[in-house]
Parts: structure tokens; sequence; C-alpha cells
């Protein structure tokens, strides 16, 4: 590759870089805005038509869009084994991603978007208050080990970071909500991954 057309593909990993980690420090402000002041919490958001659910949702799209633009654009930076990549971060972003849409599917697209739905407990919810973020941290780990890149590694961090806090926010919202059915529920299910106890 020429020099013009590296330091070029340098600028733009950059450009994406710094965008994709700025709208991740964005959600995380807004995440602890949601756990310290409930009553001006972001998420979950009030309703669908409000400047909370639009930003959130706007922000994660960049993110997602940003952590898959620097994976590709510093793909394997680090120099590490493709057979260890693919094997290792291949399985843990597939099973990662299968976990979490499975828990799509069971919750609902519109419970998944933080709108008010009925309390479910059955397929993922049954092993996890939180299967969502359970397989979404899967998933980007796997994204980071697949990419080999040090920089995805940090988006993808600041990512499951997010994903394992977020249930802070979410835990009284729902407490509200739904009382002793979710007090009963918290009660058997792990936040994250566990037999029911």
């Amino acid at each position: 590759m020429p020099a013009a057309d590296a330091s070029s593909a340098g600028t733009v990993l950059s450009a994406v870089f710094a965008l994709t980690l700025a709208a991740e420090l964005a959600l995380a402000a807004l995440l602890v805005v949601s756990v310290w002041r409930p009553e001006a919490r972001v998420w979950p958001p009030p309703r669908r038509c409000s400047w909370q659910f639009w930003t959130v949702w706007a922000l994660t799209d960049l993110v997602t869009l940003g952590i898959l633009v620097v994976g590709i654009l510093d793909w394997n930076s680090l120099g590490l084994d493709l057979w260890l990549r693919a094997s290792l971060g291949g399985v843990l972003a597939a099973a990662g991603g299968g976990f979490a849409l499975w828990a799509i599917r069971t919750l609902s697209w519109h419970a998944t978007l933080g709108l008010e739905v009925q309390l479910v407990d059955r397929g993922p919810y049954r092993w996890s208050r939180n299967p969502q973020y359970t397989g979404d941290i899967a998933l980007v780990g796997g994204w980071a080990l697949l990419c080999g890149s040090l920089l995805t590694g940090i988006l993808c961090l600041l990512g499951a970071a997010w994903f394992a806090l977020a249930p802070r926010a979410e835990e009284p919202w729902l407490r509200a909500r739904y009382g002793p059915a979710y007090d009963d529920y918290r009660r058997r299910v792990r936040r994250f991954l566990g037999f029911p106890r």
C-alpha cells in the first residue's frame, strides 16, 4: 500500500475510532444519570416518541457501526494467529449473538427497545434476568478477539461495561412497574447467568 493510501486509511481509522469512543462515553454518561437520578432517567426511555429514546438508539447505532468499521479497518493489527482468533472469537461471538437474538425474540422487539411490556420469565429469561446483555457481552468480546485489534478491543471493553451496568438503571424501573412479581423473579433468577435458585 502506498504511503499516501496508508496515511489516509490511518486518518479514517482514527476519526471513526474517536467518533465511536465519543458516542460510547455519551451513552455511559446517560446511563450514569439514569442510575443516580432515576427521576431524570434516560434509560429505559419514558416512551417511544421521546428525546431519550431517539438519543439512546442513535448513539447505540453509531457505536455498533463504529465497532464494526474499526474492527475491519484495524483487522489483526496485533498480529495474532488466525486459528486462535477464529476459534475463540468466532465461537464466542456466534454464541453470544445467538443467545441475544433468542432473548430478543422471547421478550419482543418492542420491549427490547426499552418500552414497557409484561414481565417475561420464560426462554433465556429462566437463566438470566438480562440475557440480551449477557449475549451482547459475549458478542462484543468475541468480535474483539476475532478482529485482533487493540482499538476494537478498547471499544468492545467499553461496550461490555455499558451492558454490565445497564441493569442498574433498569432494575428500579422494573421493580416500580411489576412490584412483588419482579421481586420474586429477581430472587429466583441471577442477573447475568446461572441456574435458577
